[in-house]
Formats: C-alpha cells, sequence, structure tokens
C-alpha cells in the first residue's frame, strides 16, 4: 500500500509514502551473542509483506490534517540460544516508554502524547500502539521485556515524525 508522488514532492522526499493508515510492522530480535549476552535489534518496514526500511530509525511521513495516525506492530522475535522466553513486559505499566529528544530513563516511567499508552494493546510477543503524528519531532521509546525467569531487559531505538500538516 504505496502512494505514488508527483514529481515535485518527489524531488524533495525520494521514499515513497505509505497510505494512511498503513501499519509500521517492526521485528524486534533477541539474539544471543558470545559470552551469554542478550542484544537486542529490530528491522521496520510498511504494512505485513512491505519490503525492508531497515534497521535505523523508524521514519513516520508527515499526514495531513484529515488522516489517521499510524499504527505501529513490534513483534518480539525471542532467538536466544538456550532460549531465554523473552515477551513483552508492562514493566509500571508499560511495556513502552516514549520521551522527546533524549532517551528514556530505566526509572521513572515516561510517557508522550504521540504514543498515548491508553492505546497500547499488549500480548507477549506483539505489542501494538497507535502513533498519533500530530507534532513534528523525535521520539525515542524503551521497549521492556522479560524472560522466563522474571529478569527484565530492555531495547531503546528511534522514531522520527513527520507530524501533522494542515489540511
Amino acid at each position: 500500500m504505496i502512494e505514488q508522488q508527483s514529481s515535485s514532492s518527489a524531488a524533495r522526499n525520494p521514499e515513497p509514502r505509505p497510505c494512511p493508515g498503513t501499519p509500521v510492522i517492526v521485528d524486534v530480535f533477541a539474539r544471543t551473542m558470545p559470552g551469554g549476552k542478550v542484544e537486542f535489534s529490530h528491522e521496520w518496514r510498511w504494512g505485513e509483506d512491505g519490503p525492508s526500511q531497515g534497521s535505523g530509525t523508524i521514519k513516520i511521513p508527515q499526514r495531513s490534517e484529515h488522516e489517521p495516525g499510524t499504527p505501529m506492530h513490534f513483534h518480539l522475535r525471542d532467538e536466544t540460544r538456550p532460549n531465554r522466553g523473552f515477551r513483552f513486559s508492562p514493566n509500571q505499566g508499560s511495556a513502552m516508554w516514549v520521551k522527546r529528544d533524549c532517551c528514556p530513563p530505566d526509572d521513572p516511567r515516561c510517557d508522550d502524547p504521540e504514543i498515548p499508552p491508553e492505546k497500547m494493546e499488549v500480548t507477549p510477543k506483539l505489542l501494538k500502539v497507535c502513533n498519533e503524528n500530530s507534532e513534528e519531532c523525535t521520539l525515542h521509546y524503551r521497549l521492556w521485556f522479560e524472560d522466563k525467569e522474571g529478569y527484565p531487559a530492555d531495547y531503546d531505538p528511534d522514531i522520527t515524525n513527520g507530524g501533522k500538516g494542515a489540511a
């Protein structure tokens, strides 16, 4: 579901713009490194069958005033050996903390209205959020996990929001 752009807008922004409401799918990987340490990484795409957009910052384009926010689905892929049994953890009530301009701290919990915690849905391997994308900003977020023994782990990449433009 990728929208075509006019040649003038394509010159300013060469990346195709997804259709409004297309979800960002983020595969979050937990992998065992030499020495037994666990490392988290991610790869993201537009829609279930879209091509990979890479492993860097998730870039949400500007939306018009009447377009919906952007659904984001984080799929946890536990590839640890031996398997640690990672799942999303509602650490202090939320599997995702969000803060503008700097990484969320370990404590206390932080939220941002761009990704409202009351719109989060969490299961052990899937976290669904709604990115309102109402302001141009960089959102730093921390995903919270716990293993089958209850030990916590976290991962903190970035989202760049294009914000909401005039109609």
